[in-house]
C-alpha cells in the first residue's frame, strides 16, 4: 500500500514533469498557457484512470483487455481532438506546412509514455495485491488446521479405528476426520487433505465405533467430531475449516446442552 502511494508521488510530481521539459516548452507557453495547463491535468487524469481501473481489469481475462482496448481509444480520440487546436508558431522552422507542431508530438509521446507505466504498474499492483490475499487466505488456512491438529490431538490423540471399504480394511485416524455423513445405506467419511472413505455401515454402527464423548450425532444424516465445533445454537452447528454450517436435526437437539 505505501510501495504504491510513493510510487504514484514520485511519478506525479518528478517523472511526468520532467518529461515535459524534454519538449519546446516555451513553444508550449507560447501555444496557450491554459490549453498547456488543461492537458497537464488530462494527463495525470488519464495516470489515475490507468492506473487504479483500467491496469486491474488486464488480469480479468478476455473481456477485460477488450474493455482497456476500448477505453485507450476513446482515450487516444480525445488526444486526437485536443491536439487538433490551431497553432502558430512563427519563429519555429516546425511551423511549416503539413509538418506535425512540436506540441502535437509532445502530446502523443506523451500520453503513450503515460498509459503504458501506468497499465503496466496497476497490473502489477493487482497482482500483487491477488497474490497477497492469497497468501493470507493459506496463512488462515494453516493456522486453523494447526489449531485443529492440536485439539483433535488433546482429544483423541493418535486413536484410529479400522472400516471396511470395498475389499479392503482401511485405519481411519479420529483426528483426521473432518464430519461423518450417511448417505443410504453407506457412511461417507469426510477427512483432512484425502479422498472421502466410503464404507457400507450404518450411522448407530459406527457410533458405536467412535470413542464416547468425541464425537456428536447431530442430524440424522451426520456425525462431528466435538473438537471440531466452532460455533452452534439449536438449528446449525459451524464446523473449523468448513465454510458451509451443518444442520441439526429435531431429534437431536438435546446433544448440544
Amino acid at each position: 500500500m505505501k510501495t504504491g502511494i510513493i510510487t504514484d508521488i514520485i511519478f506525479g510530481i518528478a517523472v511526468l514533469p520532467g518529461m515535459m521539459f524534454l519538449f519546446p516548452l516555451a513553444e508550449w507557453t507560447a501555444w496557450n498557457g491554459g490549453a498547456v495547463a488543461l492537458y497537464v491535468i488530462w494527463l495525470y487524469g488519464v495516470y489515475a484512470l490507468c492506473r487504479l481501473v483500467l491496469g486491474p481489469m488486464l488480469l480479468k481475462g478476455q473481456k477485460g483487455i477488450w474493455t482497456v482496448a476500448g477505453a485507450l481509444f476513446l482515450l487516444m480520440a480525445l488526444t486526437f481532438l485536443m491536439s487538433l487546436t490551431r497553432v502558430d508558431f512563427p519563429r519555429s522552422p516546425d511551423s511549416i506546412p503539413g509538418r506535425i507542431q512540436p506540441h502535437v508530438r509532445a502530446m502523443w509521446v506523451l500520453l503513450l509514455a503515460d498509459c503504458s507505466f501506468a497499465l503496466v504498474y496497476g497490473a502489477c499492483r493487482a497482482r500483487i495485491k491477488q497474490l497477497s490475499a492469497r497468501l493470507q487466505e493459506h496463512r488462515t488456512e494453516l493456522d486453523t488446521l494447526s489449531a485443529v491438529g492440536k485439539r483433535s490431538f488433546e482429544a483423541v490423540g493418535e486413536g484410529e479405528i479400522v472400516l471396511g471399504s470395498g475389499y479392503s480394511a482401511v485405519p481411519l485416524p479420529l483426528s483426521s476426520v473432518q464430519y461423518i455423513e450417511s448417505r443410504n445405506n453407506y457412511v461417507c467419511i469426510h477427512r483432512d487433505h484425502q479422498e472421502d472413505l466410503v464404507t457400507q455401515m450404518s450411522m448407530k454402527k459406527i457410533m458405536e465405533l467412535l470413542p464416547q464423548g468425541k464425537f456428536l450425532r447431530i442430524h440424522r444424516s451426520y456425525i462431528v467430531p466435538v473438537w471440531r465445533i466452532a460455533s452452534r445454537n439449536l438449528s446449525r452447528v459451524q464446523l473449523i475449516g468448513l465454510d458451509q454450517p451443518l444442520p441439526v436435526g429435531r431429534a437431536y437437539k438435546d446433544n448440544l446442552k
